[in-house]
C-alpha cells in the first residue's frame, strides 16, 4: 500500500514531496508537487506554494495531511540536483 497520495493520469502521477533548494549558500526545505512518469520515476515538480486555496475547510485538512505525510518521505532536491536524494546532516 502507498501512504502518499498519488493520482494516475494518462500513467502520470504525483504527490506532495520536500524538495530541498540551494539558496544563498544554505539549504532551504519546501513543499512542492512532484511528477512522476509512467515508471514512477520523478521527472518534473512544480513551484512551492506559500499559500494553500481550497473551495472549503475539508479541503484544507486533506492538503495539510498530504503535506504532513511528506515528513515520512525522503527528501530530494530541487533544482539542478533534482531528484537526487538529499542527506540531512
Amino acid at each position: 500500500m502507498v501512504s502518499f497520495f498519488k493520482l494516475k493520469i494518462n500513467n502520470m502521477s504525483w504527490n506532495y514531496r520536500i524538495l530541498a533548494f540551494e539558496e544563498k549558500e544554505e539549504i532551504v526545505l519546501k513543499i512542492c508537487e512532484v511528477y512522476y512518469d509512467k515508471n514512477n520515476k520523478p521527472n518534473g515538480y512544480g513551484e512551492p506554494n506559500i499559500m494553500i486555496t481550497t473551495e472549503g475547510k475539508e479541503g484544507l485538512k486533506w492538503i495539510l495531511s498530504k503535506c504532513q505525510e511528506t515528513l515520512e518521505k525522503p527528501i530530494i532536491y530541487g533544482g539542478s540536483k533534482f531528484p537526487q536524494k538529499y542527506i540531512e546532516n
